[in-house]
C-alpha cells in the first residue's frame, strides 16, 4: 500500500460522508428528488471507496479496522435493495445506523495518524482567484505567504470526524467553533435550508468562515447570487490554505469581500431590494471583538431568529386579527396630533410615580401598555388607550378579567389572536413593517405602516411620532433592572435574574445600572429614531433607569402641571 492510495481512499471517503449526510436529511424531509440523485452519485463513488479500502486492508488491519470489503458490500447490496423497494425510511436507517458509522470509523482510524495537511498549490491558485476579483485589495493579498504554510496566530485548525477541515478562535484557555466538529455538511445543510427564501435572489452574507454554509445555499438555487462580507483576514486566509475554496472563489454567482471596517456592509444593507436578504453566520459574528458593530449585529440577529422562529405564530395571529379589529389606527391621526403623548410602560419606577396620572384630566393622551393595563384600572386610573404587541398566549393575562372595558385598544397585525377575539372595547388594527404579509395587507387598504422596534413601548413611540404628537412622555420605560427589579408589582415577574452576564450602562443619574441585551437593544433602537425628528420635545419622565439620550429628564408631575 502507497501513501497515495491512503490519501486517496481518505479524500473519496470525506465526499462519501458529507453527501451521505445530505442523502439522510433528504429522505428524512420526503425530498426523494434530491436525496435519489444524490445517492446515484454516491454509489459511484463507494465502487471507487471499496477498491482503495481493498488495497489498504493490511494496514487498516493494523491500525484497528475489522470490517471487512465483504461485510461492506453486503450492506451495499441491503442499501440497494432497500432503494429498489422505494421504503425510503428503511433505507434512510440503513444509510445512518450502518454505512455512516463504518465510514466514519475508517476516517477516524486514518485522521489518528494524519496531520493537518496545507496544500501549497490550492493556496496560491485561491489567492490568485480573490486577488483578480478585486474585492480584496491587492497590496493585501500580495503580502500573503505563498512559499510556506501560514501561521495564523489566535487560530486552530482540526479534522473533523467525516475528514473535512474546521477552524476554532482561541478564547483564553477555551475554544470557539466555526463550524462542527463532527461533520460539517450537515450543519451547513440545515443553515441553507434555513435561510433559503424561494422570493429572494440575492442573499448578503456576514462571515465566510470556511465557506461550507455558502457552498450549500449555493446548491439550493442555480440563480442565487451570494455576496460574503468578511472583517478577519485571518479567516480568508484559512479558507484558502485548508479548504476547497477555489470552488467558491471561482464561482461568478459568488463574490467576497474584505470588509474590515464594515462600512461597505453597511453601504451594501442600506441599499438592499426586496430580492435581497441579509443573513449572519452566527459563529463568524462571536468571534469579533466586542464593540458598537458587534452590537448591532447581535441586535439585527436577535430580531431576525426572533420574528423566523415565530413566523407561524405570527401569520395564525394576523388571519385572525384583520377578521376581528374594528378599524385601523389611521384614523386615531387627528386624536393624537399636536397632543402630548403618555407612553406608560411596566418598567420598575412605575412604583414611584404612577399615581401622577390622575392629574393628567385630559390634558394629554394616557397610552397603557398592555403590561400595565390593569395595574392603572385597579387605581382608577382610565387609560385612552391600551396597545398590545406580544404574540404569545401567555401574554393574555394582561386583560384577563377587563375584557368589558370601553378603553380602545391598539392592537399590532401579529399581537395573539385571543385580544381580538375577546376583548369587547373597540379594537384598531396596526400593520407593521418586516413582516410581508402585513406590508402587503396594508398596501392594498392604502394604509401606513408603523415601524415596531422589537417592544410595545417602542412601537408606541412610532406612532405618537407618525401622528405628530407635540409632547412624547415616558414612565415606567426604565429597560434596565432598576433596584434589581425587572417590572413594576402587580404587572409581570417582578424579580430579575442573574445579573452575572448582564451588562450595565450609565442611568439618568450618572451611575451604573444593569440591563439586558435585549432591553439595552430597544434603547439604541429609541436613541436612533428620535435622532432626527424635529418639533416633537421628547420627555423621560421614568425617574429611574437608564438614560436614553435625546429625552429630557424630568419628575412627572412636573410635566403633568
Amino acid at each position: 500500500m502507497s501513501d497515495n492510495s491512503l490519501n486517496l481512499l481518505f479524500e473519496v471517503n470525506k465526499g462519501i460522508i458529507a453527501d451521505l449526510q445530505k442523502i439522510i436529511l433528504g429522505f428524512r424531509g420526503q425530498d426523494y428528488d434530491f436525496a435519489l440523485r444524490k445517492a446515484s452519485g454516491m454509489f459511484k463513488q463507494l465502487s471507487e471507496f471499496l477498491r482503495l479500502f481493498d488495497s489498504c486492508m493490511d494496514a487498516l488491519r493494523e491500525w484497528g479496522i475489522s470490517i471487512s470489503t465483504e461485510y461492506f458490500a453486503e450492506t451495499l447490496n441491503s442499501l440497494i435493495d432497500a432503494q429498489e423497494s422505494r421504503d425510503y425510511v428503511f433505507l434512510s436507517d440503513l444509510y445512518e445506523a450502518q454505512l455512516l458509522p463504518m465510514l466514519t470509523h475508517t476516517q477516524e482510524v486514518i485522521l489518528q495518524r494524519k496531520e493537518v495537511y496545507f496544500d501549497k498549490g490550492r493556496y496560491i491558485k485561491s489567492i490568485e482567484i480573490i486577488r483578480n476579483s478585486d474585492s480584496v485589495p491587492y497590496e493585501k493579498l500580495s503580502s500573503m505567504p505563498e512559499a510556506k504554510e501560514p501561521d495564523f496566530p489566535g487560530y486552530s485548525l482540526e479534522y473533523t470526524s467525516g475528514g473535512d477541515m474546521t477552524a476554532a478562535v482561541s478564547r483564553g484557555s477555551s475554544k470557539l467553533y466555526l463550524h462542527s466538529n463532527i461533520n460539517v455538511w450537515k450543519e451547513a445543510c440545515l443553515l441553507a435550508r434555513s435561510w433559503y427564501l424561494p422570493y429572494k435572489n440575492t442573499y448578503i452574507i456576514y462571515g465566510l468562515g470556511l465557506g461550507y454554509h455558502i457552498s450549500e445555499l449555493l446548491q439550493l438555487n442555480s440563480f442565487l447570487n451570494i455576496e460574503v462580507y468578511e472583517s478577519n483576514f485571518s479567516i480568508i486566509q484559512l479558507a484558502c490554505a485548508y479548504t476547497d475554496n477555489i470552488k467558491l472563489s471561482s464561482n461568478p454567482r459568488v463574490k467576497l469581500v474584505y470588509d474590515p471596517d464594515f462600512t461597505r456592509l453597511s453601504g451594501r444593507i442600506e441599499n438592499m431590494d426586496e430580492g435581497a436578504e441579509f443573513v449572519i453566520h452566527y459563529p463568524s459574528l462571536q468571534a469579533l471583538q466586542d464593540g458598537p458593530v458587534k452590537q448591532r449585529l447581535e441586535n439585527y440577529f436577535i430580531r431576525y431568529s426572533s420574528v423566523k422562529s415565530q413566523l407561524p405564530l405570527l401569520n395564525g395571529n394576523f388571519t385572525r386579527n384583520i377578521k376581528n379589529c374594528d378599524g385601523y389606527i389611521d384614523e386615531l391621526r387627528e386624536a393624537f396630533k399636536g397632543r402630548d403623548l403618555y407612553i406608560i410602560a411596566a418598567g420598575p419606577s412605575l412604583d414611584k410615580n404612577y399615581l401622577q396620572l390622575k392629574n393628567i384630566n385630559g390634558k394629554g393622551i394616557i397610552l397603557a401598555t398592555g403590561t400595565v393595563f390593569k395595574k392603572l384600572l385597579n387605581a382608577g386610573i382610565i387609560p385612552d388607550y391600551v396597545l398590545v404587541t406580544d404574540p404569545n398566549a401567555r401574554v393574555y393575562k394582561q386583560i384577563a378579567g377587563a375584557e368589558n372595558s370601553e378603553v380602545p385598544m391598539l392592537l399590532l397585525s401579529t399581537a395573539y389572536f385571543g385580544f381580538a377575539s375577546k376583548y369587547k372595547g373597540k379594537k384598531y388594527l396596526i400593520c407593521q413593517r418586516d413582516y410581508q404579509r402585513s406590508e402587503d395587507y396594508a398596501g392594498e387598504k392604502g394604509w401606513q405602516l408603523f415601524n415596531t422596534g422589537g417592544s410595545v413601548s417602542t412601537t408606541a413611540l412610532d406612532i405618537g411620532i407618525a401622528f405628530g404628537c407635540r409632547r412624547i412622555i415616558f414612565a415606567g420605560l426604565d429597560l434596565a433592572y432598576t433596584d434589581r427589579y425587572a417590572h413594576a408589582s402587580s404587572t409581570s415577574r417582578r424579580n430579575a435574574a442573574d445579573f452575572d452576564n448582564q451588562l450595565q450602562v450609565t442611568d439618568i443619574y450618572g451611575k451604573m445600572v444593569y440591563t439586558s441585551r435585549s432591553l439595552n437593544m430597544f434603547r439604541i433602537w429609541i436613541e436612533n429614531r428620535i435622532s432626527n425628528e424635529k418639533g416633537i420635545e421628547f420627555i423621560d419622565a421614568t425617574e429611574g433607569g437608564a438614560r436614553i439620550k435625546g429625552m429630557r429628564i424630568a419628575r412627572l408631575a412636573d410635566v403633568i402641571n
